[in-house]
């Protein structure tokens, strides 16, 4: 059987969560598949090297945008994605994230203007908020897809959302998967206190403000350090939050925080909205434990009844569960829980499996 050849298209080869999806699904071990990512926007940083090296050893063919600036490089994708299109005649073309689609549906208009191109597609809707920034051309752009049937939730809350907002049929769910990864020591663990880890993009949807208000609540507890990983538009306002706090350590990436995640003792996630939470499913299988707000989408990611949780971002519920941490016997038993749960609901090989086999339906 003809190898079937697949394209990601991505943000950016950089550190994600669409991109590792990408990733993950492109180092499926399946010989009947040809994986390829390509990105829009051109990234240069240890991240994307360490990315390319990743890779390379998984026989991952990757293409690199000639162009940094976000606009000029989603306007001009079309032209030398066309080039690449052409050489590799891709069976289908996954898109992941609204960078990759609005670059998508441009390429799609000019191709088919030009050269009668049509191409089979897969996108996957990786949060229940879509097109923040660009609501208009978000409309348009879904209505493309809509028309394609080609879109897929990761969850029961992208799905809902993305059908009450665009309409259209209901798109089927396909759950991100992991992989188990080797563990390493985190350096800066405080080996006497509690280690709790929050990381991600320092905006709304992570809970900011909710992180800021627990840290504080909890400054002169000397049972806990938090460590806090991330960049984003609130960095300021945290980071001020934070002066003279002993602690809280601040750091803005850390390449490779997936093999470091048994360091730490809980992850804290007062997100207020995902489409799914990856870093709970990592931090699951890594045997250390989720507190979590109960938002859409996150839910979806922890054991029916899940006690480390709290509705609506209740600070004041964060400070209960922090006070009152399990035991050392209950904490065994409840990190156990959370592995063999993650495990399977959420293995790589079973999302591989699932995109696969739409690949084939698709490009029948």
């Amino acid at each position: 059987m003809k190898r079937k050849v697949i394209f990601h298209i991505i943000s950016h080869l950089d550190l994600g969560g669409a991109e590792r999806v990408a990733v993950n699904i492109s180092k499926s071990p399946n010989s009947n598949f040809e994986y390829h990512i390509v990105e829009v926007i051109k990234a240069a940083s240890e991240f994307s090297n360490s990315l390319k090296k990743e890779l390379e050893l998984s026989d991952v063919q990757y293409h690199c945008s000639p162009f940094c600036k976000n606009k000029l490089a989603i306007c001009l994708f079309w032209i030398w994605f066309l080039f690449i299109y052409l050489r590799y005649k891709p069976s289908v073309i996954h898109s992941h994230t609204e960078v990759p689609d609005f670059a998508l549906w441009l390429f799609r208009k000019m191709a088919w203007l030009f050269f009668w191109i049509r191409p089979h597609y897969v996108r996957t809707i990786h949060n229940t908020q879509l097109w923040n920034d660009w609501g208009k051309i978000g409309y348009v752009v879904e209505k493309f897809y809509i028309k394609h049937h080609c879109s897929v939730a990761i969850s029961h809350a992208t799905q809902k959302s993305y059908k009450q907002k665009y309409g259209g049929e209901l798109p089927p769910i396909i759950y991100n998967g992991l992989e188990e990864v080797r563990q390493e020591l985190f350096e800066g663990i405080k080996e006497d206190k509690i280690n709790v880890l929050f990381a991600g993009r320092l905006e709304y949807q992570k809970g900011i403000d909710e992180l800021i208000a627990v840290v504080l609540e909890l400054k002169d507890d000397d049972r806990f350090q938090f460590t806090i990983i991330g960049d984003g538009s609130m960095k300021e306002k945290l980071h001020t939050a934070c002066i003279g706090l002993k602690n809280v350590t601040l750091l803005d990436k850390y390449y490779g925080l997936n093999r470091c995640l048994s360091s730490f003792d809980y992850l804290f996630m007062p997100s207020n909205y995902e489409g799914f939470g990856l870093m709970a499913v990592e931090a699951m299988m890594a045997h250390t434990l989720p507190i979590i707000n109960l938002c859409a989408g996150l839910d979806e990611t922890v054991p029916e009844g899940w006690a480390l949780a709290v509705r609506n971002n209740n600070v004041a519920g964060f400070r209960r569960i922090f006070n009152n941490l399990p035991s050392c016997e209950e904490y065994k038993k409840l990190t156990q829980k959370a592995y063999d749960f993650s495990l399977s609901h959420f293995s790589m090989a079973k999302m591989q499996s699932e995109y696969e086999n739409l690949y084939k339906e698709i490009a029948k």
